[in-house]
């Protein structure tokens, strides 16, 4: 498995209120980048998107499957040429408790020219994924 971490942003909401945001699938569209994304399609449990490159993205989640205690969320990938699981871990950082960091982490089955291939755009997606929530709720 290779795991690629985007990094940990700070945002102007609540843990509590950003996990909502996030459990909602519908809502990962405008963490998407414009232009590079087409065809997005979600539910509450699901999204289906491709992009650029021709490659469709699926992520789900069962509808029992919330936040778990440490404050991750584990959503299940496909669609790729590979599988993968996506992490989301929000955590309070402020005293106030309206101030929450975030990070991705993506565990991805790839084969060593997967990785080769795949890897700089899979970076590049879960950091602009994270700088979203902190452009959508700045602090």
């Amino acid at each position: 498995m290779t795991d690629i971490q985007s990094p940990t942003v700070q945002a102007g909401l609540s843990p509590a209120d950003m996990r909502v945001h996030l459990l909602d699938l519908r809502n990962f569209e405008s963490l998407l980048p414009q232009g590079k994304v087409k065809d997005f399609v979600a539910s509450e449990t699901s999204a289906r998107f491709t992009i650029q490159g021709g490659v469709n993205i699926e992520l789900s989640r069962p509808e029992d499957r919330t936040w778990a205690d440490d404050g991750t969320l584990l959503l299940d990938g496909g669609g790729a040429p590979f599988s993968f699981h996506l992490t989301i871990r929000v955590a309070e950082s402020s005293d106030s408790g309206d101030v929450c960091s975030a990070d991705v982490l993506c565990s991805a089955d790839l084969n060593p020219f997967l990785k080769m291939m795949a890897q700089k755009p899979l970076d590049a997606l879960f950091s602009y994924i994270v700088s979203s929530l902190s452009r959508q709720f700045p602090i």
